[in-house]
């Protein structure tokens, strides 16, 4: 190998040549080449072996300028030129062919694609080009078959298969006609691209797809087609450009008609507010309690509450095919005349009683009542203010911390209530908790149901101390010689320091129970009761001041109070809630606790108390049975229930340090108690059995 020459392995000929160029940095066909070793494939991969060339800028190898006669240059004949034939032509190939090294040497033909070009380099035997499914070949401006040999100096095209698919399209009118819409799925044509390939005997034309989409339709076919389908209205020039221009999939409203301008509904206007209650406005400088801001909606008799408004016609429209479209009958409502209310003309809705409007609207109807329950919505809080009705009050949120509920009827609350107050004439029901509360239900026959338990006790305490006082009065009266009479109040200070402590307790409890009822002469009579007991026994001080006649005449006020609170009706004023803590429950009649029970709460009854769960500290007083799944706790908790005499307590399990009071007959229970039933047998004695 002389100098200038270059010695290249490839997997066969035609990629040797292709590095040797590259090497070089000259063309192909600017080289000589001498084969060294052909490629062999071996048999099943056994003896594989590359092809070898020795390369060389043409005319440079032994010989080429006259010093061996023996070896003739490869120059060719004609050179490279260039046919197109469309978009995707290929060119001429013709030029010089690579040297094959050696005049004696036979050297075949083959042929590549570059730039797009097809490329012949000579020999023998000649190269096949094989056109493949998506090219058209020309060889010297014939058509040539599927596969053709060729030969350095003939002209060669190659032309691109078209392909070309149609667009589809659809024009609907919609069914209200106030729309015409033009689905488009636009077509494409498809073409091949000539890709570059290495140098070969046998070359197979590969080419690249190329893909360009076509509009679906013309502009002529869309006008067309709007007048086969009498589209004559509100057709947007805009959208038919866009349609016709359009090689994406989807969509375009082309028309459009006018819709029908709908008329007014009847209506009534209500001259009333909706809301429950509105805001009072305040001053800067005034003093405001914000639990008291809000004002609820009321109206006296002969209040012109609502008007109707007649209904009113509408416009009408125009379809995309210029068809008139009528506007829909506008709507007509009735006023009616509800509970408490009167419709004059049927025009104009009168209030002939007192109370809160409400309007209902009932299928064109609207209905106007006059309605004695408050309606609250949400929470009572201090953007709601405290609730005062005289009525009833539903409330579906939660009553929150300081707030007041007083209602002369019922009361329903959907939520929780928390450190708050609620009382009811009526009864009071509370969906989940009471937490740190005091629900007070049955008016003021709560109260006296309330008193009744102190009024026993003093009833029963009071005569005692009566007693005691009149013995020692009778003691001193036989004493021959008496150094000074008897002081009656200091001896009553001593006999209720020593012996009767629980009566300041019962008197300060009482007086507290009946503080600021109004009401009429029974009602200031207890008040009354109550606070002068309370000022008799609020200290030793004070209680020297009680002589015989005093305490008599206190003796007989609380008896008869006693048999008076005894005698109010248990009939309505119940409790219904789910769980209570901390909590004072207050009923004239029944208390019922439906979920987990009651902790450190104070229960008073005038009917039965029902308690589905744990009664753990705090007392039950019931004019009726009880009954308890559940009494104190393991850890002791101080528990009473105490029912009027004759009536019975029954516990599904009872814990030590727990009270059972029926009458005046008391038990202390020491041990675990299951399925207790406590009563008084025929001879009065609280007797302990099972359920």
């Amino acid at each position: 190998m002389t100098s200038g020459e270059i010695r290249v392995e490839g997997r066969n000929v035609a990629e040797a040549i292709q590095q040797a160029a590259a090497i070089l940095e000259v063309l192909p066909e600017e080289l000589e080449v001498e084969i060294v070793q052909p490629a062999s494939q071996g048999f099943l991969g056994l003896g594989r072996r590359p092809a070898v060339i020795i390369a060389r800028l043409a005319g440079t190898f032994p010989g080429a300028a006259g010093e061996d006669e023996n070896v003739t240059p490869a120059t060719g004949k004609g050179g490279a030129g260039s046919v197109t034939g469309g978009p995707d032509a290929g060119a001429v190939a013709g030029g010089m062919a690579p040297g094959l090294g050696g005049v004696d040497e036979e050297r075949p033909g083959y042929a590549w694609v570059e730039g797009g070009r097809v490329m012949v380099g000579d020999g023998e035997p000649p190269a096949t080009i094989i056109a493949g499914e998506h090219f058209d070949l020309y060889v010297n401006g014939q058509h040539a078959p599927s596969e053709i040999t060729v030969r350095a100096g003939d002209t060669i095209e190659v032309q691109s298969r078209v392909e070309v698919v149609k667009g589809q399209w659809k024009l609907a009118v919609s069914s209200d006609g106030l729309a015409a819409r033009l689905t488009l799925k636009p077509g494409y044509q498809r073409t091949w691209r000539l890709k570059d390939q290495f140098p070969a005997g046998r070359l197979q034309l590969e080419g690249e797809e190329v893909v360009q989409a076509l509009p679906a339709l013309t502009r002529e076919d869309l006008l067309a087609e709007l007048k086969r389908q009498q589209v004559v209205f509100g057709v947007d020039e805009e959208a038919v450009r866009q349609a016709c221009a359009s090689t994406e999939a989807g969509e375009i409203v082309v028309a459009r008609g006018q819709p029908p301008q709908p008329g007014e509904d009847g209506r009534v206007e209500c001259l009333f507010s909706t809301a429950v209650a509105d805001r009072v406005e305040v001053g800067e400088e005034e003093r405001v309690d914000y639990r008291e801001m809000m004002v609820r909606t009321s109206a006296a008799i002969g209040d012109l509450l609502a008007v109707k408004v007649p209904p009113r016609p509408g416009k009408p429209g125009k379809t995309v095919t210029g068809k008139v479209i009528s506007p829909p009958e506008p709507r007509d409502v009735e006023l009616v005349a509800g509970k408490g209310t009167e419709v004059i003309d049927g025009l104009r809705c009168i209030a002939r009683e007192e109370g809160r409007p409400q309007l209902r609207q009932l299928r064109g109807r609207a209905l106007i009542d006059i309605i004695p329950v408050l309606l609250h919505q949400g929470d009572v809080d201090l953007s709601s203010g405290n609730l005062k009705f005289k009525g009833g009050i539903h409330i579906t949120g939660n009553v929150t911390e300081t707030m007041q509920v007083a209602a002369s009827q019922d009361v329903e609350i959907g939520g929780d209530v928390t450190q708050a107050t609620v009382n009811a004439g009526g009864s009071i029901i509370v969906g989940s908790n009471c937490i740190g509360s005091t629900l007070v239900a049955g008016g003021l026959n709560s109260v006296y149901q309330s008193a009744e338990p102190i009024l026993s006790d003093l009833a029963s305490q009071l005569p005692l101390l009566q007693a005691a006082l009149h013995q020692l009065e009778k003691g001193a009266s036989r004493q021959r010689y008496q150094v000074r009479p008897l002081d009656t109040g200091y001896m009553v200070s001593i006999l209720v320091e020593n012996k009767f402590q629980k009566l300041p307790s019962l008197a300060g409890k009482l007086e507290q129970l009946t503080k600021g009822i109004q009401g009429g002469p029974q009602e200031q009579k207890l008040v009354q009761l109550a606070r002068e007991l309370a000022q008799s026994f609020r200290n030793p001080a004070a209680m020297q001041g009680l002589g015989s006649s005093i305490l008599a005449r206190l003796v007989n006020g609380v008896q008869e109070m006693a048999a008076y609170c005894r005698e109010i009706p248990q009939d309505g004023g119940h409790i219904t809630l789910s769980y209570a803590l901390n909590s004072k429950l207050q009923a004239s009649g029944q208390v019922k606790v439906t979920g987990r029970g009651c902790f450190n709460t104070e229960i008073i009854a005038g009917g039965k108390v029902e308690i589905h769960g744990v009664f753990r500290g705090g007392s039950i007083y019931a004019g009726d049975e009880v009954y308890v799944q559940e009494m104190g706790s393991s850890g002791g908790a101080r528990t009473l229930i105490r029912v009027a005499e004759g009536k019975v307590i029954k516990a599904g399990r009872i814990w030590p340090n727990s009270t059972l009071q029926v009458g005046k007959r008391v038990r202390q229970i020491d041990t675990e108690e299951n399925q207790v039933m406590a009563y008084l047998n025929s001879e009065g004695d609280l007797v302990l059995g099972t359920f």
